[in-house]
């Protein structure tokens, strides 16, 4: 059974509680129920997935105080920076002649 499945088929029982006699039925992993818009009736589709990464929930490679409430502004990670580039005297040529056939 897939992940989810089982949180699947009790939120669609909780719908079909829910939206009584509007409640349709489930239909290639769809879940139907009727609605009204300008008088009319019509269905709605409704899917349901389960997302790899739910949201709210906090990457771990961010930041978080202590008390996690808020940033930790304190004890904030440093970022180490890369070796500086040096271009060789033909990019440089290249670079200049760029910049002013491109009128940069």
């Amino acid at each position: 059974m897939a992940k989810g499945s089982e949180a699947k088929a009790k939120l669609a029982a909780k719908m079909a509680e829910m939206f009584g006699e509007n409640w349709i039925g489930e239909v290639d992993k769809k879940y139907y129920v009727w609605s009204e818009e300008n008088g009319e009736r019509i269905q709605i589709a409704i899917a349901m997935t389960c997302p790899k990464t739910p949201i709210g929930a906090v990457p771990t490679n961010k930041p978080i105080s202590t008390d996690g409430v808020g940033y930790d502004f304190e004890n904030m990670p440093t970022i180490t920076p890369k070796e500086t580039i040096e271009y060789t005297q033909e990019e440089k040529d290249t670079i200049n002649r760029l910049i002013t056939e491109l009128g940069l």
